[in-house]
């Protein structure tokens, strides 16, 4: 037994790096996809499924007594609604309806082309130097008529339990986790039930499959989370739709395209940061959270130093791309949980959960340096220096509601500016 646990250590770790190499290969494609399209990503999700196909019924790994994982079944099926959530995700549905077509055609054509090459290996001419049994390439009638449901029924219902999931859970990670763990489970149930119910190990058959997809669902979720956290979760448009209320996808892409007009609604039409209006409400909501779980809150309020002048010299269309470069430069230095937002005219907000005082003040320091920079590299003001002069605040020691938080950031902001700008003030 202790010489086994090696081994087995070995297995688990190379199927977590077959599902890594998985992930990290549609993200690759994906992230591509302006310029290859989607197609790519079709095929490649088609030959995964397939190989999975393959290796669920010919390899597995004992991982304990009485339980046996396949590395198709663990690392790569996962792989085809991990491909349909991202595109979901970063797409629209109707995209993702696409998808789940592909899926199908491959899973079909697979099996019927395997039935034709199961004939030529047993033909009397047939040359077969590696001993292949035929068996290989045939699913069962009943197998594939399993298989193919599953498969429709997983794509689909990943869709509707990721929004059903993402309403009630906010962590990305914890999302597509859940989400990924709850649709693999079924799919197991259906699948091994339907194809293996009176086999006498139906329950140790069972037991893995669960075990080893929920494990394996993390390393999908931790994926997919880290790139969406690098290139946000709103959706990209490329196509409009003829309206069809009888197919549910229309109906989630319509509803994609309502919450997309909300997120704009929510932009400052300047700068593309978020406006006032999104800034009051979420102070309030970061506020009500930091108070319930004793977390650390921040704020920062960020003005530009002698913005008219850009304006009176150069004119407004040169101050609202001033506006924009500055924008930039603080959402690119900011943490993904940090909101930016125009308050208005040339200042700017920072919501910072989760974040100390003594942590704001450091990125403040950063941002200070961050602007002027941009504004150089951009030629914003004739080459001029732009600076910035901060003013922080944080709860729950300079309050818990939002006047006094508010007050005081704006009290150390303008003690910045009577001390001669291009500062920041944390206290």
């Amino acid at each position: 037994m202790p010489g086994e646990m090696p081994e087995l250590a070995f297995q688990l770790a190379m199927m977590a790096a077959e599902a890594a190499f998985a992930a990290a290969v549609l993200l690759a494609l994906f992230s591509g996809r302006r310029v290859l399209g989607l197609a790519p990503i079709y095929t490649t999700v088609g030959v995964f499924y397939y190989l999975a196909t393959l290796l669920a019924s010919t390899t597995f790994v004992k991982v304990a007594p009485g339980m046996l994982l396949s590395p198709g079944s663990v690392a790569l099926f996962p792989a085809s609604l991990f491909a349909v959530l991202l595109v979901y995700i970063r797409e629209d549905a109707k995209e993702a309806r696409n998808m789940i077509y592909a899926l199908l055609a491959a899973n079909v054509s697979a099996s019927l082309l395997g039935m034709l090459v199961s004939v030529h290996l047993r033909g009397p001419l047939a040359a077969n130097p590696l001993g292949l049994p035929p068996e290989l390439f045939v699913q069962t009638p009943r197998l594939f008529l399993v298989g193919t449901l599953a498969l429709y029924a997983d794509t689909i219902l990943i869709i509707l339990v990721y929004e059903a999931v993402s309403r009630r859970v906010a962590p990305l990670l914890l999302r597509i986790w859940i989400s990924l763990a709850l649709v693999l489970a079924f799919d197991t149930l259906l699948f091994v039930t339907g194809g293996f119910v009176e086999h006498p190990a139906y329950r140790e058959i069972l037991a893995s499959g669960m075990l080893g997809k929920a494990v394996a669902a993390v390393v999908y979720a931790a994926a997919l989370a880290a790139y969406l956290m690098r290139v946000g979760i709103e959706p990209q448009r490329s196509a409009e739709l003829q309206p069809d209320l009888g197919d549910l996808f229309h109906v989630l892409t319509y509803r994609q395209k309502y919450e997309a007009l909300l997120a704009r609604a929510a932009r400052d039409p300047v700068t593309g940061v978020h406006n006032r209006a999104f800034f009051d409400e979420m102070l309030q909501v970061q506020l009500a959270s930091a108070r319930r779980e004793g977390a650390p809150f921040s704020l920062m309020i960020v003005d530009v130093d002698h913005f008219k002048r850009i304006n009176d010299s150069h004119g407004h269309f040169e101050g609202d791309r001033g506006l924009r470069v500055i924008a930039q430069a603080l959402a690119e230095a900011a943490r993904g949980s940090d909101i930016v937002c125009r308050y208005g005219g040339d200042e700017f907000c920072v919501l910072l959960p989760g974040t100390p005082l003594e942590s704001a003040a450091q990125l403040a320091g950063r941002l200070r340096h961050e602007v002027p920079s941009a504004c150089e590299r951009a030629g914003i003001g004739g080459g001029g220096k732009v600076t910035v002069t901060i003013g922080l605040a944080a709860c729950p020691a300079d309050g818990t509601e939002k006047e006094l938080i508010m007050g005081a950031a704006d009290r150390r902001l303008y003690q910045g500016k009577h001390e001669g700008r291009d500062r920041v003030r944390a206290a």
